[in-house]
C-alpha cells in the first residue's frame, strides 16, 4: 500500500495529486489539516465518483489519532489509514451507490440514515446499520431551481389558491408564498 503522509493538507505538491475530483483539503483530516494519501483508496474513491458520474460529497475521510478519539471513532477506523470514505446521499441513491462502490473494490460499508451518509472503505469485507428506507422516487437529473420553475408561470395571475406571481416574491426560499 502506497502511503504518504503531509502534516497538513496545503504541504501536498500539485505534481503529487493525480485525483482531479477531489482536493487535498476534502480528504483531509478535519479537526488537524493532516494529511494521509492513501493511493489504493483514493485511485477507487476517484473510480467510484466515475462510475457515477455526479460529484460525492465526503463528509470524513482521513482522520488523525487525535481527531479519531474527538469524535469518537473506533480505535481501528480504517479512517486512520486514510482508506475509509463517509460520503453523504443528498445526490445519490443509496442502493446504486453500494452497487458502484463494492463494483470498484470497496468492502467495507456502513450505513447511516439519520446522518444520511454511507461509509466506505477497502476491507475487510463486512457491513453495518440500518439501510436507507427505498425511496417511493428515482432521483430527477437535475431539480430545477425554485426561481426557475416559478418564472414558468404567467406573472399577472396573483393569488388563486397559491401565489403564481414573480419569482421575487418567494423571497429566495424555494418555494412559493402568498405575498404581503
Amino acid at each position: 500500500m502506497t502511503t504518504t503522509f503531509h502534516r497538513h493538507w496545503r504541504d501536498v505538491p500539485d505534481s503529487v495529486w493525480r485525483w482531479p475530483n477531489f482536493s487535498p483539503a476534502e480528504i483531509a483530516c478535519r479537526g488537524t489539516g493532516k494529511l494521509l494519501i492513501n493511493e489504493p483508496a483514493l485511485d477507487r474513491l476517484q473510480a467510484l465518483r466515475d462510475r457515477l458520474g455526479k460529484p460525492l460529497i465526503v463528509r470524513s475521510a482521513y482522520r488523525s489519532p487525535e481527531h479519531n478519539r474527538a469524535v469518537g471513532g473506533a480505535t481501528r477506523s480504517k479512517h486512520l489509514d486514510g482508506a475509509a470514505f463517509d460520503i453523504a446521499m443528498a445526490n445519490h441513491d443509496p442502493v446504486a451507490f453500494e452497487a458502484a462502490a463494492r463494483e470498484v473494490g470497496f468492502l467495507g460499508f456502513g450505513f447511516y440514515p439519520r446522518s444520511g451518509f454511507i461509509h466506505v472503505d477497502l476491507g475487510p469485507a463486512r457491513q453495518w446499520g440500518e439501510r436507507f428506507p427505498v425511496r417511493a422516487t428515482a432521483f430527477a437529473a437535475e431539480t430545477p431551481p425554485a426561481r426557475e420553475a416559478l418564472a414558468d408561470q404567467p406573472h399577472d395571475e396573483g393569488w388563486r389558491g397559491g401565489w403564481r406571481g414573480d419569482a421575487g416574491r418567494s423571497r429566495g426560499r424555494g418555494r412559493a408564498e402568498r405575498p404581503g
